[in-house]
This record gives structure tokens, sequence and C-alpha cells, in this order.
């Protein structure tokens, strides 16, 4: 039986997969919430094998729940991102909350439920959409790695490697502050410092770098 957490702001959404996951006798939904926090509790209690997250929650609370879910209980959830859509940047900060299969909101519930039993069998499912939203990244890792570039980063303090991974997702200067709880203008100054070590000109070839070389996941918050 596979166990199943539900997390998605709209009701409807919820009811909806409910309805159609539970209608497979090897399925079990276990409970249900649209708060990010309250998925961390349901998490911890339930232990559940698959965590479907709708990945465009209001103020990124799917990222948030990804994030924190994959790091809870005693093994980690398998996290199913569902979207109406995947851009590349979506589809990359997906990946680094902990994702390992994204679904369309418009998919088949054939295919959800395929979903579900290959993520608890341990496979990741990327459809084609969404690897050829990563293509871009994956082109520009491509031409920035080089033989022993990832020896670099033992230039970089433990603090600007966190900064460094968050600016891989994406995410601006001050979603970085938010997240590190720090503020915007020492963000900054991480920034520039980390960029001079490397000996890059901005932002993008930084991440670039990074992907080329492995640098990859997101720092936990609590780390300070």
């Amino acid at each position: 039986m596979v166990t199943v957490l539900l997390c998605a702001h709209n009701l409807l959404i919820r009811t909806g997969l409910r309805k159609v996951l539970e209608d497979d006798a090897y399925i079990h939904v276990a409970a249900e919430t649209g708060s990010a926090d309250e998925a961390v509790e349901l998490a911890r209690r339930h232990q559940p094998d698959v965590v479907f997250v709708e990945l465009d929650m209001p103020r990124g609370e799917g990222l948030r729940i990804g994030r924190m879910l994959t790091g809870t209980g005693d093994r980690p959830a398998g996290v199913v991102f569902i979207a109406q859509s995947f851009d590349s940047t979506t589809a990359l900060r997906g990946l680094l909350a902990g994702a390992r299969a994204f679904l369309a909101k418009s998919d088949t519930p054939r295919q959800l439920v395929a979903a579900v039993h290959a993520v608890a069998g341990g496979y990741t499912v990327l459809p084609s959409a969404v690897t050829a939203a990563l293509e871009p990244w994956a082109m520009l890792s491509t031409a920035f790695a080089a033989p022993g570039a990832a020896d670099v980063f033992g230039l970089l303090t433990e603090r600007e490697l966190e900064v460094l991974r968050l600016m891989a997702t994406g995410m601006s200067n001050a979603e970085i502050a938010e997240f590190l709880s720090l503020g915007e203008a020492t963000v900054k100054s991480h920034v520039s410092r980390l960029l001079s070590k490397l000996g890059l000109r901005n932002r993008s070839q930084a991440v670039a770098r990074a992907y080329g070389t492995g640098l990859m996941g997101v720092p936990d918050r609590a780390a300070q």
C-alpha cells in the first residue's frame, strides 16, 4: 500500500486528487492540507511514501513544502509537484526543492496513479515538457564546465556557497535574504564577493558554473 499526503491551496484540487487516487486499491490518501506548516506535521505523523504538492501555491508555499518534506521523517517522502505548466525557472526550482515527479493539472487519472507508483518505487518522472524547459540550463552548464573547475569553490565560505546554491534556483537577492533571514545588503555583499572570487562577471555565469561543476542542492534554512 502506498501512503499519500496531498498539499494544495485549492480545495477542489485536493478533492479531485483524492478521488482519483483512492480509486486505486493500492493507494491510501492519509491526509490533506493547504498549509505548509501543517504539511510538515502531517508528514511526521503519517510518514507518507509520496506527497502531492501544488507547485503554484500562493507565496511560494509549494516550493517551501517540497524543501521541508524531502528532509522530514525517517525516510524522505517522494515529492510530486503538480502545476498548470512548467517553464525553465519553475522546473529548476522544483528539482532543487526535491521533486521526484512533475505532473500537469491536465494529466489523466491514469498518469497520476502511475506517477504515484513510480515515485514510491524509487523512480523519477520527468515529462518531456519539463526536460525541454531544463534544456537551456543544461546548455549553459556545459558551456561553463571545465576540468578541475569545481576546485575553485574551495575559495568560497559556507555562507557564500549557500547564497550561490540559492542563486541557482533563480532567487533574487531579496528572496535569498528572506530565506536565510539576512539583510538584503548582506546578501548583495556575499554575491559580489563570490563573483570576484570565481572570476565571473554576473549571476548568470555563476549559476552556469555551479551547474557545470555539480554544485547542487538548497541549503537548510536553519544553517546559520
